[in-house]
């Protein structure tokens, strides 16, 4: 069966489903963005002609010269024009005083990533990722989601103010990320914003989406002799993550095969590309995990949990923060945080509980999720947000959206599949989840996004200025997306 009419058979089963440079950080190009000066910075580079893509019921967003949000109700945010305004509002998480859902039945699962049989229908829902689809097997296009279980977040996650919908914002900012050309240099963010589109696609079955998306890849394939031919860096290999993920959803073996052989070249250079930074436990745990998603051989996920496990028995601080750097940098960075936090997220996504690395990475990550809640901004600009610096309360330093974004899918992945408490943590993520949308420009770019970084004192991060539309914001504004829409994902240990 071709993809195109794998897509169309698909996607009339399913119906719509509800439901990130080789120094890391040290280096990042500015395309499809435009640049926010911080405090010290002199004047703005100008950003590129907004693209237009099909509208999508978004809230009032401000002109192009502010860097703060828009109104989103409930939690208002003032227009501004610096990118460190004064504080005007408060964080409000109303409870949902919608009907109560009725959850749908789970759909059956398919034999894997490369069978073929399809899976049951989901049942009906009013909530989303409740009733769910059913699984699809692999096939030519393998878009059936998960069994569903009791959809824990339903009080938080549902009845969103208009325009804040994750399903239409997701869609967005997907087709946003699509309609952009790649320029081939297989930047890491550029893949983060890839794999957080291509799961969009799945998930709301656009299937028109997925096979452009999928089509993107063809320059590629196959081509990664210039990779092997050296020790590789992890900012590199992670791009591997994107052929895995359209292995799962396509027939043709070039992307399992570019992408097991990317996370192979990984491993037999792990030595090399693990610095301890703390991006590395996105950057070697995304891949890792992906690869054992797409071929079901646990050497990835072992592998990836030893990793995580080491990384957090050295560089966790007390008080379940990182250091970008250790032992040469003391700075609690949003972003850097957020990259541990979503490589903790995608791997308690998959490692069974009796794994023997999963009591301490649980461990670490249970501890990281309390300290964010205890740094989450209250009151004023960026409510609901989190800082540039996490642990600073000097005025210079500002609401950042990306690290935001990260902590958030975070947040939604714990309290979806009963690792965080529900109301204590939905709260926290509905409330910063609004917030992120307050900061949207009208077509989909991310405003308040941390120029890189890596390394440097806290004036110098407080310092560094914020770009808009950069794929280190719309990454993981798609994963937090696809996050919210996903429903709660079975037990590994079942």
């Amino acid at each position: 069966m071709t993809l195109t009419k794998s897509i169309l058979a698909i996607g009339w089963i399913l119906g719509f489903v509800a439901g990130c440079g080789n120094d890391g950080e040290g280096s990042g190009d500015t395309a499809n963005s435009s640049v926010t000066t911080g405090p010290t910075d002199k004047a703005p580079s100008a950003g590129p002609t907004d693209t237009t893509i099909p509208s999508v019921t978004t809230p009032v967003q401000p002109s192009d010269t502010s860097t703060g949000p828009a109104q989103v109700s409930p939690i208002v945010q003032p227009t501004e024009s610096t990118s460190t305004p004064t504080p005007d509002a408060t964080v409000t998480t109303p409870t949902s005083t919608g009907p109560e859902p009725t959850l749908g039945a789970g759909g059956g699962t398919g034999p894997g990533p490369t069978g073929t049989a399809e899976g049951g229908a989901g049942g009906d829902s009013t909530v989303v990722g409740a009733g769910g689809a059913g699984g699809g097997g692999g096939g030519s296009l393998g878009m059936g989601g998960a069994p569903s279980q009791v959809d824990l977040g339903k009080e938080y996650f549902s009845e969103w103010p208009q325009g804040a919908e994750p399903d239409a914002i997701g869609l967005k900012l997907a087709r946003l990320f699509n309609s952009q050309t790649s320029d081939g240099t297989r930047h890491y963010k550029e893949a983060c914003a890839w794999y957080g589109a291509l799961q969009i696609a799945v998930l709301l079955a656009d299937g028109e989406l997925l096979q452009s998306l999928t089509g993107r890849y063809d320059r590629y394939k196959g081509g990664y002799a210039d990779l092997f031919a050296t020790e590789g860096h992890v900012d590199e290999n992670v791009w591997g993550i994107v052929p895995l993920e359209l292995s799962l959803h396509n027939e043709d073996s070039v992307y399992l095969e570019d992408g097991t052989a990317i996370a192979d070249h990984q491993l037999d250079n792990l030595g090399t590309q693990a610095r301890d930074a703390i991006d590395d436990m996105f950057m070697i745990t995304g891949l890792q995990v992906q690869a054992y998603r797409a071929s079901g051989d646990k050497k990835y996920l072992d592998a990836a949990a030893e990793t995580m496990e080491g990384y957090l028995n050295r560089l966790q601080q007390d008080d379940g923060l990182f250091f970008q750097l250790k032992p040469t940098d003391s700075v609690r960075w949003g972003r850097g945080n957020g990259w541990f936090a979503s490589g903790m997220t995608e791997m308690l996504r998959e490692l069974d509980p009796g794994h023997s690395s999963y009591a301490r990475i649980r461990e670490g990550y249970d501890r990281m999720m309390e300290a964010l809640l205890n740094y989450q901004i209250g009151s004023g600009t960026g409510a609901g947000l989190w800082r540039q610096v996490l642990d600073y309360d000097g005025s210079e330093n500002y609401a950042e959206t990306s690290g935001s974004a990260m902590f958030t899918n975070a947040m939604v992945t714990g309290v979806k599949n009963g690792w965080l408490d529900e109301a204590s943590y939905g709260a926290a993520a509905r409330a910063a989840w609004i917030a992120l949308v307050g900061y949207l420009e009208s077509d989909g770019r991310l405003k308040g996004v941390s120029d890189w970084m890596y390394g440097g004192t806290t004036q110098e991060y407080t310092s560094r200025g914020t770009v808009t539309g950069d794929n280190h914001g719309q990454a993981p504004m798609l994963w937090s997306a696809a996050a919210l829409i996903r429903g709660t994902e079975l037990d590994k240990s079942q």
